[in-house]
């Protein structure tokens, strides 16, 4: 028996956890979710698919935790208009969506993934739709909704091809992005000066 530890390829090069992390996200996306399998990964890396399951678990684990590096870097601006702090919040997320659309199609086949780093993103919305002024019931439905519409358009926008967006124009594009969040945020801050 060959006295190898765990995350050490066959030459001896240890192989760091970020690096299978990398190269699982890099499969995702080239591959889809289909082709991200534990045997496909280990080979890329070039350690055994055992080295894999030592450090996540199983393959939810590693859906997991690329999830939580991908949407670590989703933050907010601590100053400045509400809102305003809400849309760069949804800005930021529609980016890392639309960088790892296979990422999220994974989470919703499979919602027990659903990571602490998306639970956080969504908990900071609430808390600001919350401060806006809005009630605790609505600020969750808002929530629900500026999320779906960043889910919904990043992913669209990722099935189409580079030719189909220009076609389209800047609907296609993350600054059509933009620019429907912020009639969506518009038409919150109406209603909410309204009430």
């Amino acid at each position: 028996m060959i006295g190898r530890k765990p995350g050490r390829p066959a030459d001896g090069k240890t192989i760091a956890k970020d690096a299978i992390l990398a190269d699982a996200l890099a499969l995702l996306s080239s591959e889809g979710v289909e082709g991200l399998t534990m045997r496909a990964l280990a080979a890329r890396v070039g350690i055994t698919p055992m080295t894999i399951y030592h450090h996540f678990g199983d393959r939810d684990g590693l859906i997991r935790e690329l999830a939580e590096l991908v949407y670590a870097g989703v933050t907010v601006p601590t100053t400045g208009d509400v809102l305003a702090r809400a849309q760069d919040l949804l800005v930021a997320y529609h980016a890392k969506v639309l960088l790892h659309p296979s990422l999220t199609l994974a989470i919703f086949a499979r919602p027990a993934l659903f990571p602490a780093e998306a639970r956080r993103i969504t908990e900071t919305l609430i808390s600001l739709l919350r401060e806006s002024g809005l009630s605790s019931e609505q600020a969750l439905r808002w929530a629900y909704v500026l999320i779906d519409y960043a889910h919904g358009a990043a992913l669209a926008m990722a099935a189409q091809s580079v030719g189909e967006q220009l076609e389209d124009g800047n609907a296609a594009g993350p600054h059509g992005f933009e620019l429907g969040l912020a009639e969506l945020l518009d038409a919150l801050r109406r209603r909410r000066n309204d009430l």
